[in-house]
Order: structure tokens, then C-alpha cells, then sequence
């Protein structure tokens, strides 16, 4: 028996990940709180490979309290063998978090207070007790059962408990606000946040805390994303401590967009700013009134034109690779650099196709387009209609013209 006090004594992502790839165990059942897509993408790929050899992922899940979001529903359902919803209307917050791996001969059941999320499987101070099972102890034996119980219990909840077989039933739960998309949530707590913004600060930055990076590769024609160890940041290092907030995310306004299947992103070489000040950061261009373009968030130095980048992109559950930065040159330039979204995921399905899916062809013309950035090379998108537009400017740090005059669209950073 162990004790895990993360994140002093381990971090409880890194051991889900090891049991993953072991071969002593043929199942994971999750009962989990809370789900996010911080911690989800983080581990999907480990799931994968644990159903590709046999394996089966069961997770129940509850939607109390904010803690689930739309796009982490999305991803689990498509990698996992079953996906519950565990939810009462009198207010009983669905609250466990517990992982049992079960083999033939063993089994590990942990138990403590890690949610689903980068901060609860990562940096958050969690702790939790890891129990191994012998099923030929008679104690353990009794343990595993009653943990068997406990999941069918769940699913005995009638009206409670709700199997997600399809993505109509998670875009139900969207509709219903039992599930918000994860922009949407990092938009309202902006916005409180800037009216709060005169609250003296208390306390100190916490531990130091690791946060796998992520890196997608191609191999045979297959999308991975390969979870790989940082460097440990130093305590004062909280965009990497505060997993929760430290995916940057910018948004665009699209307008009409340009492209065959109006799937072309203008990105600016220099933003006119609005608001908001970006001395200090990466987009801080040392000249009044203005900052470095949008295509500074995607890594790429606005003036180094001879640049390209391909990114990963992240939609409904899906990655779709080779979405290409570049500056266009001669006959096809505009001034401007160029995010191509023409992806595809391992299924060869373009990420236009995927847009068509939603109910219309240019599925991006007049929206509000957003990127959250998990590493330099992946980010996952939502899409916003472009009526929310001043509830972004007013949730932003900085709100800018991408590009340099005042008819340009905008865009902004939360």
C-alpha cells in the first residue's frame, strides 16, 4: 500500500500512464468528479493503447459545479470504451475519484482526490492511497467486490445516470448548460476576475509542480500525441503550476473569411491595440499603440517571413495534423501571414469535412474562432457565433486589430 501526496511524493498522471502500458491489467474503470480537457488529451493516447491491446476504459463522470466541460466529453467518448454521466437534480454533488485497474491474477485500486484534470493528475496538491489487489486475499478479494458494487450501484440510478453513446447526447447536455465549452468558462472568470482585479493577494505561488509537455507526431499515417517530462518549474513559475489557466488562448473575429471552404485565418504581422497592455509579453513590439501580430502566438516571429509551421488542431474530440502557417508570396499575397485549417486526423477525414458536419459549409464565416494552446504545436479550437463578440473584448487582457488599421477584425488574448 501507498500513500501519494502530490506533488512531493509523485504525481498520479505519470503513474495512470505506466499501469496503462503495463500487461497485468485488462481494465480501467474511472469515477471521477470533474473532467477537463487539460488532463483528458493528456492521457487519451494512453487509453488508446491500453484498448488497442485488449484493454477496456470505463469512466463515470459528474457535471457539478461547472467541473466537466463540453470538449472533455467530447474526447473521452471517442476514447473509451463506455462513458457515464452521474448527476442528481436535489443538488448531491457526484464527488468520487477513484481509478481501479483489474487483471487476472492483480489489480490496483486508487483512491483519494484527483479530478480528471492536468491540476488533479499533475500539479494540484492531491492525495490519494494506492491499494494493490491479490484476488486469493480474502480482504482484497472483498474490496474488489465492493468496488464492482459500486459501479453497478451507479448504473442502477435510473433517470441519474446517463450513458453517452453519441455526440448528440453531449451537445444535449451543452444546450441544457449542464456542460459549458471550456472558452466559454475562461471568458466568465476573466470577466470576474477583471472586476475583482483590487483583491489584495494573500498567499504565495505554491510547489513547485511538473506538467507534461505534449508532442504530436505522424507515424504510419496515425496521430500521437507523446507525452513528454519538462523540466520542474521554479515556484514562482505559475503559468506552468496553474494548469487549470495555463493554456494561453487567443480568439479571432472571422468575418467572411478567405479559402475555397473559407478555411483561411489571416494572421497578422502587427496588431493596432485596443486595450489592454502588452509590455512584457511576447507580443510587446516596443512601439506605442501597437504589438507584434496574431501569428506570435502560434510561435512564428512576424517578420521572419520565410518561416512555415504545421500545428496540430484539436476538434470534437479529434486531432487534425498539418494545418500550415506561412507567408504568402507573389500572385497569392496579402500582407498578411496565412493559418491554413485543412487538416486531417488519422482517419484521413479533413477538418473541413468535420466543419460541414455542423450544419453548413462555411461553417467558419462569421464567428468567433478560438485557439487554446496546450503545446507550441497543438491547439484545440472552438467556435463561438460572433454575437459574444463584446463579451470577449470585455474578458480579455488585450484587445487588438489584426492588422494595423482600425477596420481590421479583431482579435484578443484571455
Amino acid at each position: 500500500m501507498e500513500l501519494m501526496n502530490q506533488p512531493f511524493s509523485g504525481q498520479l498522471g505519470d503513474r495512470l500512464i505506466e499501469l496503462l502500458d503495463s500487461a497485468d491489467y485488462h481494465t480501467l474503470n474511472v469515477a471521477v468528479a470533474f473532467a477537463k480537457n487539460s488532463g483528458v488529451l493528456r492521457v487519451k493516447d494512453a487509453f488508446s493503447h491500453f484498448r488497442e491491446r485488449g484493454g477496456s476504459v470505463n469512466v463515470y463522470v459528474g457535471v457539478d459545479l461547472g467541473g466537466t466541460s463540453y470538449e472533455a466529453l467530447t474526447a473521452l467518448r471517442l476514447h473509451t470504451d463506455s462513458l457515464n454521466v452521474v448527476h442528481s437534480e436535489r443538488g448531491q454533488t457526484f464527488h468520487s475519484k477513484i481509478y481501479q485497474f483489474s487483471g487476472e491474477k492483480s489489480g490496483l485500486l486508487v483512491v483519494g482526490s484527483h479530478n480528471l484534470t492536468a491540476g488533479g493528475l499533475w500539479t494540484n496538491f492531491e492525495s490519494s492511497v494506492h491499494i494493490p489487489i491479490d484476488g486469493e486475499k480474502a480482504a482484497e478479494a472483498k474490496m474488489s467486490k465492493e468496488m464492482g458494487d459500486y459501479f453497478q450501484e451507479l448504473a442502477g440510478l435510473a433517470t441519474s445516470f446517463m450513458p453517452i453513446t453519441s455526440q448528440d447526447e453531449i451537445e444535449r447536455l451543452l444546450d441544457e448548460g449542464y456542460v459549458t465549452k471550456e472558452v466559454a468558462d475562461r471568458v466568465r472568470r476573466a470577466s470576474d476576475a477583471k472586476r475583482d482585479g483590487s483583491k489584495e493577494r494573500l498567499f504565495g505561488n505554491g510547489a513547485p509542480a511538473k506538467l507534461p509537455r505534449l508532442t504530436s507526431t505522424k507515424q504510419e499515417g496515425q496521430t500521437e500525441t507523446k507525452v513528454a517530462s519538462p523540466e520542474v518549474p521554479t515556484p514562482t513559475d505559475t503559468a506552468t503550476v496553474n494548469a487549470e489557466d495555463s493554456n494561453q488562448t487567443i480568439w479571432f473575429e472571422t468575418r467572411e473569411m478567405t479559402g475555397g471552404s473559407r478555411n483561411i485565418l489571416d494572421l497578422s504581422k502587427k496588431s493596432l491595440v485596443e486595450s489592454g497592455n502588452p509590455t512584457g509579453t511576447p507580443f510587446d513590439l516596443g512601439e506605442a499603440g501597437f504589438m507584434r501580430g496574431g501569428v506570435e502566438f502560434f510561435g512564428l516571429n512576424p517578420t521572419a517571413t520565410d518561416q512555415t509551421a504545421n500545428i496540430t488542431i484539436h476538434f470534437k474530440g479529434q486531432d487534425y495534423l498539418e494545418n500550415t502557417i506561412l507567408y504568402p508570396e507573389g500572385n497569392n499575397a496579402n500582407g498578411t501571414w496565412r493559418l491554413q485549417i485543412k487538416g486531417k486526423n488519422s482517419s484521413s477525414q479533413k477538418i473541413t469535412d468535420a466543419f460541414r458536419t455542423e450544419g453548413r459549409a462555411n461553417y467558419l464565416v462569421r464567428k468567433i474562432v478560438t485557439f487554446t494552446k496546450v503545446t507550441d504545436d497543438y491547439y484545440y479550437l472552438s467556435v463561438f457565433p460572433d454575437s459574444d463578440l463584446e463579451e470577449f473584448k470585455e474578458a480579455s487582457n488585450i484587445v487588438a486589430r489584426n492588422g494595423s488599421s482600425r477596420n481590421a477584425r479583431f482579435l484578443g488574448l484571455i
